[in-house]
């Protein structure tokens, strides 16, 4: 079997979920495999929203939404203002003037210490994906907590530092995504129970 078909049915196991049936029928002599394995980048999500939340790029983002937020209350229109309000991809950091909501704030809890999926951080690295594979030399990479299956012949490699690396994690932000890779994520019923 050739390494893209090898590829394809990796990435095919990887993402079947809930309620997706798919049936990848390949059938290989050992000699096939020996040496040919696929090799696929995992991340640790919480790591990459820490490294993105705790970033220039976030609060340069914040910036922009706070001025836009001041000059919708200026003007007095309420829509804009509530909407800017519960914007689901700008959770409020501690030390930003940003009004938060709930939502925000369950959204970089889920996201900082759970396995709630990052797709509104991995937009803004979108073209960097691309390099970092070629870096990491993978064929896929997914996060670590979508993973349901490893069989032989698949060699998954821990790409985390490569995938925080464009948001130039500072000093404490790399001690902190250290210290979130050691423990294990909090349960997200655990997080939906929790109150501010």
């Amino acid at each position: 079997m050739t390494r893209f078909r090898m590829t394809c049915a990796a990435v095919t196991v990887v993402l079947a979920g809930p309620g997706t049936w798919t049936t990848v029928r390949a059938q290989q002599s050992q000699e096939e495999t020996a040496g040919s394995k696929v090799r696929v980048g995992t991340f640790d999500s919480r790591a990459l929203a820490t490294a993105y939340y705790r970033s220039e790029v976030f609060r340069r983002h914040m910036g922009e939404l706070q001025a836009e937020y001041d000059q919708a209350k200026a003007a007095g229109n309420a829509k804009r203002v509530q909407e800017l309000e519960t914007e689901s991809d700008s959770p409020t950091w501690p030390d930003s003037g940003w009004p938060p909501s709930p939502a925000q704030q369950a959204l970089i809890h889920r996201q900082g210490f759970s396995t709630w999926p990052v797709d509104n951080i991995l937009d803004k690295i979108r073209e960097e994906i691309p390099k970092i594979s070629i870096q990491a030399d993978v064929e896929v990479i997914v996060s670590k907590w979508d993973l349901v299956y490893q069989r032989s012949g698949v060699e998954f490699v821990d790409v985390t530092d490569l995938m925080v690396e464009p948001f130039d994690p500072d000093e404490e932000t790399q001690r902190i995504i250290k210290e979130i890779q050691r423990q294990d994520p909090v349960p997200l019923e655990e997080l939906a129970d929790h109150r501010h």
